[in-house]
């Protein structure tokens, strides 16, 4: 079994090809955030809206993707996960507002998974977006840039590095 996981790249820097549980994969390093974001359902292809916006609060955010905390994953007859998952044309739309500037960003992303969080008073639900737009799009530079403003940032690595730039 462990000849054959390492075999599929599975853990290949891991000791007889085992997969080191609590270890963080990911290509690009996550930055816990708090602020508040709308999620839309979007249809691309014929170019609307599906539903009413979703409130939601950013938790963690990478280059590549964010964590997000809402109340409830249904709006009106939309699932956010499952819609866009049963089509591609379908996005959903994470949309930050920056109530000093006026300024509208809306980054395309898709979900790639959600959670029911019941173990919390809230009972809210986690979800993980997958950004469409690449890191280098303007787009997502103006979300970090932003974000590397927000007081909850504190004194990051983020918020050094635009400090510097």
């Amino acid at each position: 079994m462990e000849e054959q996981a390492a075999s599929h790249g599975i853990g290949e820097n891991s000791p007889l090809g085992r997969i080191r549980m609590g270890q963080d994969h990911r290509r690009a390093k996550r930055f816990n955030v708090r602020m508040a974001v709308t999620l839309i359902l979007h249809d691309t292809k014929n170019r609307l809206n599906l539903s009413d916006p979703v409130p939601g609060d950013l938790m963690d955010i990478s280059l590549y993707g964010a964590r997000l905390s809402v109340s409830h994953i249904r709006t009106g007859n939309c699932h956010l996960f499952y819609a866009c998952n049963d089509d591609p044309a379908k996005v959903i739309n994470l949309e930050v507002i920056d109530s000093e500037e006026g300024d509208r960003l809306v980054i395309p992303a898709h979900p790639v998974w959600f959670d029911h969080v019941l173990s919390e008073p809230t009972k809210h639900f986690e979800i993980g977006l997958e950004f469409l737009d690449l890191p280098e799009d303007p787009n997502i530079a103006r979300l970090h840039a932003f974000l590397a403003l927000q007081p909850s940032l504190e004194d990051s690595w983020l918020k050094r590095l635009f400090r510097l730039g």
